[in-house]
């Protein structure tokens, strides 16, 4: 049983670091170019935060 926790918990925290490293990473220009499939105007960057 300790086995088959270990191993779950193994699962778990993998799942959680490289969603948190997909996260952590996401970038507006991956955004543009992969989800929305269009470049927005430089005065829509990042910069424009309100």
């Amino acid at each position: 049983m300790a086995v088959w926790l270990v191993g779950l918990f193994g699962i778990v925290i993998t799942v959680c670091v490289y969603a948190a490293r997909m996260v952590i990473r996401d970038t507006i220009s991956y955004d543009e170019a992969f989800v929305w499939l269009r470049k927005l105007p430089p005065e829509a960057g990042p910069a424009r935060r309100e």
